[in-house]
């Protein structure tokens, strides 16, 4: 079993050392906002832009947070990337109040900072070479009028159990419409499709996390003038598409080849070239 390594409150610590105490508040009420990062070596991809969406999730929550404790927490994962030799890691940086134990926070705003380290377990590459298949979620709904659906909170537990929804069907992942029905994500990705040479993916305010591939996307998009879309899209809009992918930090861009009843292809010219740009970006 790969050994995770962590960093509580700015201190290296072994697993036994981090207590109940520590984890109370974001265990029992999931009181706190984290990012995923991935890194090459001792190189931390785009932790500016997500420490950027981890701080506005802090102010969304009422909780303080503190740029400079950040610098040097990225100074710390640094050098503890180059001490292990971790060619391609993972790093989830979690932020949630320490207290109290009540419901009601009633002000506190100081926060436990943890950031958990190993060694990357990337996606199977069968599912680059053939695209996973998903279904659209029939229980699960963004909520695009909330502001929590903008931030990655420490309560996933609406996505995680749309993606069991796809499992039971046998299928990989679920795609999830809005509140008003539009499309929205997967469960913890952002969602492209290509129709008519046309780039689409749903705009911010359908309830969509800001992603940061999904960033990287667009930015490609616009420097190679690719031809983009960012808007209100229907289940209907689906019909027809040549390709559609998903996107997130972990699995960079990832072809879907069937959404249950809506889709069904096997072209993935686009969302290999975005991979591979992606990674250049990477290992660069």
């Amino acid at each position: 079993m790969e050994k995770n390594y962590y960093i509580l409150d700015g201190k290296e610590v072994e697993e036994k050392e981090i207590t109940l105490s520590h984890l109370k508040r974001g265990f029992f009420y999931g009181d706190g906002v984290f990012e995923t990062l991935r890194a090459k070596g001792s190189r931390i991809f785009m932790w500016d832009e997500h420490i950027k969406r981890l701080k506005k999730g802090a102010g969304v929550c009422g909780m303080i947070f503190r740029s400079e404790s950040m610098k040097k927490i990225k100074v710390e994962i640094e050098r503890h990337l180059k001490r292990e030799g971790l060619e391609d890691a993972y790093i989830r940086v979690n932020l949630w109040r320490k207290n109290p134990d009540s419901f009601d926070p009633s002000g506190e705003k100081k926060t436990h900072l943890l950031v958990v380290i190993r060694r990357s377990n990337p996606y199977p590459e069968m599912s680059y070479r053939e695209g996973i298949r998903c279904i659209v979620s029939k229980n699960f709904f963004k909520n695009e009028r909330s502001p929590l659906v903008y931030i990655k909170s420490l309560n996933y537990l609406e996505n995680i159990v749309a993606r069991m929804e796809a499992k039971k069907n046998h299928f990989d992942d679920a795609i999830l419409l809005n509140t008003a029905g539009y499309l929205a994500s997967a469960t913890v990705s952002n969602i492209f499709f290509v129709k008519d040479s046309i780039v689409c993916t749903p705009s911010i305010d359908c309830g969509v996390l800001p992603g940061t591939t999904r960033g990287l996307v667009l930015e490609i998009c616009k420097k190679n003038r690719i031809r983009l879309k960012e808007g209100r899209f229907t289940l209907k809009d689906l019909k027809g598409a040549d390709e559609v992918f998903l996107t997130n930090t972990l699995m960079g861009v990832l072809p879907v080849r069937e959404i249950k009843g809506i889709f069904k292809g096997r072209k993935f010219t686009l969302s290999n070239f975005f991979r591979e740009e992606i990674e250049k970006k990477i290992i660069d």
